[in-house]
């Protein structure tokens, strides 16, 4: 086969008032994370999410990868505070019961960037970055995650993934790679293990799109 198709699962143990008995979407994603690394010394890692705020389990597995270990580094595009889910959007109007939101939902976008500020200081010093998605009137929504190896290409943007055949794995669907996401959220996601360099290269172009627009 060209690649392997793996579907994941995550729902929390209050939706069905018990244990969900199948390993969930963040624990399978935190091993491929660390299993990619085991196998491939030069691996680096890309995540994108629109709400950053990373489970202490991801961001260990992030950490993993980087300049202390001689090994690649870790990547991650997120929304900034104009293109966030939760920025006031034109058109409210103040004093009536949409503006009162608008004013509350004002606030969650600073609050993620501290989580992202956080989660920087981790990153960056592992030799990664965190790079801000901010376009006036658009909202960054993007969801992913692209594992390379032996990926050398332009030192001027190593962010992006420079040589399509690097590509090992990558990760789509609904997950948030977040703590909420985590603890409230049903998520389904879907690993894709490449084995063709001609599916590689359909992968990379879409991270791609994702990080020029």
């Amino acid at each position: 086969p060209v690649a392997y198709a793996i579907p994941t699962f995550q729902m929390p143990t209050s939706f069905l008032g018990r244990p969900f008995r199948v390993p969930s979407d963040t624990e399978v994603t935190r091993n491929i994370l660390f299993s990619a690394l085991k196998n491939e010394q030069s691996a680096s890692v890309r995540l994108s999410s629109a709400y950053l705020n990373l489970t202490p389990n991801l961001l260990s597995a992030l950490t993993m990868y980087g300049k202390e270990n001689n090994v690649g580094a870790p990547y991650i595009l997120t929304a900034g505070a104009i293109s966030h889910g939760f920025s006031p959007k034109a058109g409210s109007q103040k004093g009536n019961v949409v503006g009162i939101v608008d004013k509350i939902k004002s606030t969650i976008p600073k609050a993620f960037l501290t989580l992202v500020m956080e989660a920087a200081q981790s990153i960056m010093n592992n030799g990664g970055k965190i790079l801000l998605y901010e376009r006036p009137g658009w909202t960054f929504h993007a969801k992913g995650i692209w594992i390379t190896a032996n990926d050398d290409g332009d030192s001027r943007s190593p962010e992006r993934i420079n040589d399509p055949s690097s590509l090992l794995t990558t990760i789509i669907g609904s997950g948030n790679y977040g703590v909420r996401s985590d603890d409230l959220d049903v998520e389904s996601n879907c690993i894709i293990v490449f084995n063709d360099a001609n599916d590689e290269n359909k992968i990379e172009d879409n991270a791609g799109t994702i990080k020029e627009n």
